[in-house]
C-alpha cells in the first residue's frame, strides 16, 4: 500500500491481496485521520461481502462473492463509534457479465489494486450514535 496526503484530502492505493478494511484502517491510523468523507474508489475487490439491510428483520443480509470483481464506485464516511475509527462503505461492482450491482461494503480482498480518495473532515468531528438501529452519525 502507499499513501499520500494534503491538509484535506488522502489518497490511499492498496495492492494485491490486501485485506481492504485492514489496511485502509491501518492508514486512517497511521495518517490521525478520524473523520472524514469516501469520495471515490475504484480498482478490483475479489473474496468481498456485501449486504442490504432488511428493515423488517432489522438486520444485514449479506452475500459473499469469491471471484474478482471490478469495484466501479465506492463512497462512504468515517468517524469515530465508541472511540475507535469506523469505516462506513458503500460499493457497486460489477463481473464478467457487466451488470452493476451493490450494497454495504463489509469486507474484501484488494485484486490488483484499489486506489481510493477521502476527504479529511478535522473540523466536523463525525462520530457514530449508540445503541441505535443504524447508529447514525451525530
Amino acid at each position: 500500500m502507499i499513501y499520500r496526503e494534503t491538509d484535506d484530502i488522502l489518497f490511499v492505493r492498496l495492492d494485491n491481496h490486501e485485506d481492504f478494511y485492514e489496511s485502509l484502517q491501518k492508514v486512517l491510523v497511521d495518517t490521525g485521520t478520524k473523520s472524514g468523507i469516501v469520495i471515490n474508489g475504484i480498482g478490483m475487490l475479489r473474496d468481498f461481502e456485501l449486504g442490504w439491510f432488511n428493515i423488517q428483520c432489522t438486520r444485514y443480509e449479506k452475500k459473499r462473492y469469491s471471484m474478482p470483481h471490478e469495484l466501479l464506485s465506492l463512497q462512504g464516511n468515517i468517524a469515530l463509534k465508541n472511540g475507535e475509527i469506523f469505516i462506513h462503505l458503500h460499493a457497486s461492482l460489477a463481473g464478467p457479465s457487466n451488470e452493476a450491482f451493490g450494497g454495504h461494503l463489509f469486507g474484501g480482498a484488494v485484486c490488483n489494486t484499489a486506489e481510493i480518495f477521502i476527504l479529511k473532515t478535522p473540523g466536523l468531528s463525525l462520530k457514530r450514535g449508540e445503541g441505535e438501529l443504524f447508529n447514525p452519525l451525530i
